[in-house]
């Protein structure tokens, strides 16, 4: 057929309102003639007339995209929905009606209305865009992920795909192939708050602090209603030190969003640095909806309110529930490997951001060294950003393989892991800070334990076990944890026996503490203080003549607050002595110059309680009832010093003011402390290594039954003779008075 035949049918389709097909006809002169100008110009002049035909009038358009804009997506739903039975084929009616479901979270609704408006016009990147957006809010992160590719691929500079391909691959730690996208989309619109602040996400997760706080500054100046950009601003603030500042920004975001539980929880916890004690009753007023009702709250922070462990697991369940949505069961034993002998090595993984020198390594380190590696193969596994120290050297020497996977994606840090085929996979970090619990969300190990770095349940069935004592979890308290427990015969706590001490002989005159006098002394973080043994320290200054109380530096706030409590309370501010931080070596030489460690209640001392027993430190304690608050008494039962284990508030008062006025008792226990130090359970290492594989081994047996994870008690001790036997440490646990278990 001719060209002319052609033109001459198409034309008759034409006026026979047949445009689908005399459309057809043109294209197909143009597939074998692309230069037919009659044939172009007639078909460019059809699609006009069709799409005038296809979508409402202009000025209705405009309409009803200002009414999308102005948020009245229902009523914009319910005027596409009746216009489409005139105009079938109008893609910007499916699209706005896709626009609006997806904004209702109808997500069928909106895959629907959206994939029919890409089928009407295949070239709009910015459906495709949208399209991801639902495929992403339904989990199908592939299908948005190619969503978002195909409208990139229809135009490079689609700012809403740019977006939202960079926070899905943010989301799944892709934060390399994420990167470049931000960075074309703020080379785009460089006034964007959103893209600025998403940007600021992934700066912070590579460990570009600054660059990333100056991300976020723009975009909170640029958009101060940007809750997200506010919050983590206030974080980064309190982090640098500047919790005032802090402060102010979280009351900003309450004062437009009150029931934000996330922030005002944060909020609370800072002001608890500050030792600005009016967050107590501002909790009172919110304590029963508290990351219950709401966003959930920092499950650390949740830690430090009250020492309630029922009202802390299910705010530590809704946080988990948040952070962990989908957890990966842990696969069942094959039937045919049921009752099949332990291998000669059980590899076991230890999973931490925190391999240098930190608290949990000045713990740690010698645990690694005394495994056991004719049993056990020790894979440590650093997702940790800190440059590389002494700490790190000593571990990564001390451990059969020591693997970095800070730049891997949880998808490769899986597969990786999976391939070394654990037996059993221990998290060092739980619910803190650059902590990547998302990993144990999906089953690196027929186990997952949960030991040392979070003191508490992490309310995830993605952990198995919890590792603890018979103080810290007595009989009991099983209902306050969502794993099963692995009780240790002495304390949970494991400490490094070669821990070293500055040479250097503290004088008190070096410490800025007088030369006579009692020194009560609490080395615990600001936030750990709360009015109730702030009383009682300042009621024993007032009984103790010329004695004082020597307390952590924390922040030049914290410090003016506690003198403005001391003198509200009767007290001369000066008799509170704050000790500067200083090197790990010289602050536990300086303990020696204290008399008396008092513990905190709600959250004891933990690490700063056994550096003051391992410096020779007298500590005493007063057990509550969620395990925070029951460390101490863990750790000095495992001393041999359960008299240092107060019954109540009054008792421990009394306890403190009778030592402080019997300097022979005081040298006494001191004594007994120096002898107890490398003879009771708490400083061997080797024994407590020992009692932990035990603990590996009852669990993993039981696997190997097929059987589900139980709780386990760890009693045949290889402890040396001079330990308190496992049976004398349950015992003071079950002597404690009942309100306390």
């Amino acid at each position: 057929m001719s060209i002319a035949v052609s033109m001459t049918k198409a034309n008759r389709l034409e006026r026979k309102n047949k445009q689908e097909d005399a459309a057809k006809i043109y294209r197909d002169i143009l597939a074998k003639f692309p230069k037919n100008t009659r044939a172009q110009a007639a078909l460019n002049s059809l699609q006009k007339n069709m799409q005038r035909e296809l979508n409402p009038p202009q000025e209705l358009q405009q309409k009803l995209a200002a009414a999308f804009d102005a948020g009245d997506h229902a009523k914009v739903a319910s005027a596409c929905a009746s216009l489409l039975n005139s105009y079938r084929r109008s893609c910007f009616l499916w699209n706005t009606l896709g626009q609006c479901h997806l904004k209702s979270q109808n997500l069928d609704e909106a895959a629907t209305c959206l994939n029919k408006a890409c089928e009407l016009n295949p070239k709009d990147p910015a459906i495709f865009s949208s399209l991801g957006d639902v495929h992403r809010a339904q989990g199908q992160i592939d299908n948005a992920l190619a969503l978002y590719k195909k409208a990139l691929s229809l135009d490079g500079d689609t700012l809403s795909a740019l977006n939202n391909m960079a926070n899905t691959l943010t989301d799944l730690g892709r934060l390399a192939e994420a990167e470049p996208l931000l960075e074309r989309a703020c080379k785009l619109a460089p006034k964007s708050a959103v893209i600025l602040f998403n940007y600021s996400n992934v700066l912070l997760r590579t460990g570009r602090v600054e660059q990333a706080k100056t991300f976020l500054e723009q975009a909170t100046e640029l958009a101060p209603e940007l809750s997200g950009a506010q919050y983590n601003l206030a974080q980064l603030q309190s982090l640098d030190g500047d919790k005032e500042a802090a402060i102010k920004r979280f009351e900003h975001i309450l004062e437009t969003t009150p029931s934000d539980d996330r922030t005002r929880a944060d909020k609370l916890h800072v002001q608890a640095h500050l030792n600005d004690w009016s967050w107590m009753e501002e909790y009172q007023q919110f304590r029963r909806q508290l990351g219950l009702t709401s966003k959930p709250c920092s499950a650390f922070a949740s830690l430090t309110f009250e020492d309630n462990p029922d009202l802390l697991r299910l705010r530590i369940q809704a946080y988990s529930n948040a952070a962990l949505p989908q957890v990966k069961s842990a696969t069942p034993l094959p039937a045919e490997l049921i009752g099949t002998d332990r291998p000669d090595r059980l590899r076991i993984g230890y999973f931490s951001s925190d391999f240098h020198d930190h608290a949990t390594m000045r713990l740690m380190a010698g645990l690694f060294e005394a495994h056991d590696q004719s049993r056990f193969d020790i894979i440590a596994y650093s997702y940790d950003t800190a440059p590389e120290d002494a700490m790190r050297r000593r571990v990564s020497q001390a451990v059969t393989i020591f693997k970095d996977i800070h730049q891997l994606t949880d998808a490769e840090a899986t597969q990786q892991v999976l391939a070394d085929k654990l037996d059993i996979a221990i998290d060092l970090k739980g619910f803190t800070g650059n902590n990547r619990m998302t990993l144990f969300a999906n089953r690196l190990a027929p186990l997952h334990m949960s030991y040392l770095g979070f003191p508490g349940t992490l309310g995830s069935t993605a952990i198995d076990y919890f590792i603890g004592d018979h103080i810290t979890c007595p009989a009991g308290s099983e209902r306050y944890f969502e794993e099963h427990l692995i009780r240790l015969p002495h304390s949970y706590q494991v400490n490094d026996d070669k821990r070293v001490f500055s040479g250097r002989q503290y004088t008190r005159k070096d410490c800025g503490l007088p030369d006579n006098g009692f020194v009560f002394c609490s080395f615990n973080s600001s936030y750990k203080i709360t009015p109730v043994e702030f009383d009682i320290w300042m009621r024993l200054l007032d009984q103790v003549e010329d004695s004082v109380l020597w307390l952590l530096d924390c922040s030049e706030t914290s410090k003016t607050n506690l003198r403005k409590e001391a003198k509200r309370r009767g007290q001369d501010p000066d008799r509170l002595i704050f000790a500067p931080r200083i090197a790990q070596e010289e602050h536990l030489a300086r303990h020696r110059a204290a008399d008396l460690f008092l513990d905190t209640f709600v959250v004891n001392a933990h690490t700063t309680a056994s550096d003051a027993l391992w410096a020779g430190l007298p500590v005493l304690t007063l057990p509550g009832r969620q395990f925070a608050s029951r460390v101490g008494a863990s750790l000095v039962s495992a001393m041999g010093l359960p008299e240092m284990i107060a019954k109540s508030a009054a008792d421990y008062e009394a306890r403190a003011l009778e030592l402080a006025n019997d300097l022979d008792a005081l040298a006494s226990l001191r004594s007994k402390l120096q002898r107890n130090r490398l003879s009771t359970p708490l400083f061997d290492t080797k024994g407590f290594t020992k009692a932990l594989e035990q603990g590996f081994d009852m669990a993993y047996a039981r696997y190997l039954q097929g059987l589900p994870p139980a709780h386990l008690d760890v009693t045949d001790s290889p402890a040396l003779e001079t330990h308190l036997p496992p049976s004398a440490f349950a015992k003071i646990s079950s002597e404690l008075p009942n309100q306390m278990r």
